[in-house]
């Protein structure tokens, strides 16, 4: 029953105002192209919600347009079959309007997402992976192993602590010494000691 008034209120208002029925025309193929758009993308909801947002927002910037700067009446020249020329007087959108009707167009989608907050955008959920912690160390391992140019590292048994870096194992420049290093170090101190 709604619709239905709707419907004959929308009748009374463009028999009442013959220029809305062209401004309507004119507006018509962008919401069609956004109905046709949002129903690839996301189904008969977007279709409607786009096609929608998209007349409502450019019915009233085309109207705007054509009260600031009417459309330009042009002649064109047509031949005929009979090589005869005739003259055709047609009206042509002016610059602003078309900017009226691209511009907001090209809005309409992203108004349509802000209106409505994104409820009828499709909701991705999210599933968490459920792996055991021998299966994320392998992962880590390999991970680690293509970073270390395949070269295995000495770890704690069921950890990723590196063995090989602790400090007592390994030689930090300008920290340790060598065992070479300590070995001439030791005997030059022995040395200036019996001196």
């Amino acid at each position: 029953m709604a619709i239905g008034n709707l419907l004959s209120r929308l009748g009374q208002f463009f028999t009442a105002h013959p220029g809305a029925v062209d401004v309507a025309k004119t507006v018509a193929p962008g919401a069609a192209l956004n109905a046709v758009m949002g129903g690839v993308a996301g189904g008969w909801k977007d279709a409607a919600k786009y096609s929608a947002v998209d007349f409502l927002l450019n019915y009233p910037l085309v109207a705007l347009a054509r009260k600031i700067a009417p459309e330009v009446e042009e002649q064109v020249i047509i031949k005929n079959a009979k090589n005869i020329d005739e003259i055709i007087t047609r009206k042509r959108p002016s610059g602003l309007e078309t900017a009226a009707n691209l511009g907001g167009s090209m809005l309409s989608a992203p108004l349509a997402d802000l209106v409505t907050g994104g409820a009828l955008l499709p909701q991705e959920q999210v599933v968490p992976t459920n792996e055991s912690q021998p299966q994320q160390i392998y992962q880590q391992l390999t991970q680690r192993d293509v970073v270390n140019n395949l070269q295995r590292q000495a770890l704690s048994p069921n950890t990723m602590y590196q063995m090989q870096g602790i400090e007592h194992t390994a030689h930090i420049p300008g920290i340790t010494l060598l065992p070479e290093q300590a070995d001439s170090l030791e005997q030059l101190l022995n040395a200036s000691r019996n001196v």
